[in-house]
């Protein structure tokens, strides 16, 4: 079952799907109105890394409180929390404050209702 994540520091979202091997990791992808993917200078547009920790990325944490990882096995670790109502309405505050779209968080607060429902 796919998961949705908040990464704080770029303030993206990404979906996560779990096996029992792999994690993968795909970031949510923003259109602009035209439909054209914006480019928001994220850092993994898409990941996969291997619980196991022999691929090229390692894990340090896995768990309900989120994930950590370190790509290429160094550098600045990649983050990630369970994306929650308070992450979208952040967000949703922010693009009001801005004058821009919310469709794009809207949508992803419906997709937190939905996976809050299967729980």
């Amino acid at each position: 079952m796919k998961k949705l994540y908040y990464e704080e520091n770029e303030r993206n979202f990404y979906w996560v799907w779990e096996t029992k091997k792999t994690i993968k990791i795909d970031w949510a992808i923003h259109l602009s109105c035209d439909g054209s993917e914006l480019d928001q200078k994220v850092r993994w547009k898409n990941l996969v890394v291997k619980k196991d920790n022999s691929g090229k990325h390692c894990v340090k944490k896995n768990d309900e409180d989120g994930i950590l990882i370190y790509p290429f096995r160094s550098g600045n670790p990649f983050y990630l929390e369970p994306a929650t109502r308070t992450h979208t309405t952040s967000e949703i505050a922010s693009c009001l404050m801005w004058g821009v779209s919310t469709k794009y968080y809207d949508d992803l607060d419906e997709s937190l209702e939905e996976l809050e429902e299967v729980k």
